[in-house]
């Protein structure tokens, strides 16, 4: 105990670099996943200037306690960093504190729901403490919902892609399941969460009758029974392959194994989709996507380069786009490879980190003599105890 609170307090280790020291603070962190957990682990590990990492990776139940604690940890050390990056609206209080006790600069990233989430107590919370001097958000529609409710200046940096997609390569029975209920069928591939605003559901139920494939669904969440009794109702359960899920090297062969990757998002009041990190994926992996044109996916899957955009719950417009893709197996791959190239001209981490190490500098002020200090790259997941 002795020593933690030593290395809590100590006077900040020199660095030659010249970066800003960046407190980063997060809720979001493996091993949990997700689209944050992504942009977190990835940013926080990429900067390479002197840093702390303040991360929960637990369930959020664990929010009861990880909140004060930021804000406690910021009130104690805050003085020891240039700048405070927060991870999301969700840890506003630290970043407040951050400005007003210590005057630091203060980066927040900004997704989507965090911004419109419906709870009464947590728009009141946010209208008290959000404060950044500058946000980033991870698309055009969340920078035009942090617009929207008076948050300024606003900046878009993009989410990378992990460069293991980039080495997928189409196999057919990359996946023993996926290979035993093909049964000579185009595969579609659905992952992520399960919730509402996804589209599975209502896929299952207005298109998946009119196509002549297999749809795997790969995820957990909220929707799974109903995504199964959805396709009991329409009389395609033989069409659908419904995985939980599985781990890492799994996907990558659940993803060698498609053909075509689907995001059939549709609108739900309160909920939007700030990016859709699997769309880049997806893409990365050599598919082509038929998403919805809608919130922040046109950010991810580009129409005509990555994907093809329709209109969100129009069964006709993803019948016909599917379709088109199934009669047209050498287009089809061409297609894949196509999005391949572009999303790795555009979502490589490396440039992704160096747009927030611009930013972070910008933000400092290159022109400030900062004392040397070393690379400080400790992550802090402290108990709840």
């Amino acid at each position: 105990m002795l020593s933690r609170l030593r290395a809590l307090f100590a006077p900040p280790p020199a660095s030659p670099s010249g970066e800003a020291r960046v407190l980063f603070l997060t809720r979001k962190y493996p091993p949990m996943i997700g689209g944050l957990e992504t942009l977190s682990y990835n940013l926080t590990t990429g900067y390479t200037g002197p840093k702390t990492i303040v991360a929960l990776g637990r369930l959020q139940r664990h929010l009861l306690w990880f909140l004060p604690y930021t804000s406690l940890r910021v009130l104690l050390t805050g003085y020891k960093y240039d700048l405070v990056h927060v991870g999301d609206p969700m840890l506003s209080l630290a970043g407040r504190i951050a400005h007003s006790v210590w005057r630091k600069k203060v980066v927040m990233c900004v997704h989507g729901l965090d911004l419109v989430y419906g709870s009464r107590l947590y728009q009141a919370y946010l209208r008290t403490f959000i404060y950044a001097d500058t946000y980033v958000a991870i698309s055009a529609a969340t920078r035009r919902l942090a617009e929207a409710r008076g948050l300024y200046p606003v900046t878009i940096i993009t989410i990378g892609v992990a460069n293991e997609f980039f080495k997928v390569q189409r196999q057919a029975d990359a996946d023993p399941e996926v290979a035993a209920a093909r049964k000579g069928r185009m595969v579609l591939l659905t992952t992520g969460r399960l919730i509402p605003r996804k589209g599975v559901a209502w896929f299952v139920t207005n298109v998946l009758p009119r196509l002549d494939v297999l749809y795997v669904v790969v995820g957990g969440g909220r929707d799974h029974e109903r995504i199964k009794r959805a396709a009991e109702d329409a009389g395609v359960s033989d069409k659908l392959l419904l995985i939980w899920q599985p781990d890492q090297e799994r996907l990558y062969k659940l993803f060698a194994a498609a053909d075509v990757f689907v995001m059939p998002n549709i609108p739900i009041p309160n909920d939007v989709e700030g990016f859709g990190i699997v769309g880049i994926e997806a893409a990365a992996s050599g598919l082509p996507v038929v998403a919805s044109r809608l919130e922040g996916i046109p950010d991810a899957v580009v129409d005509g380069e990555s994907g093809v955009l329709v209109e969100p719950a129009n069964a006709e417009a993803y019948v016909t786009a599917i379709e088109k893709l199934r009669t047209d197996p050498e287009a089809r791959v061409a297609f894949g490879e196509k999005a391949r190239r572009y999303v790795r001209t555009r979502n490589d981490w490396r440039e992704v980190v160096a747009a927030y190490a611009r930013l972070f500098r910008d933000l400092c002020g290159e022109e400030e003599q900062r004392p040397l200090r070393t690379r400080d790259e400790s992550v802090v997941s402290p108990p709840p105890n």
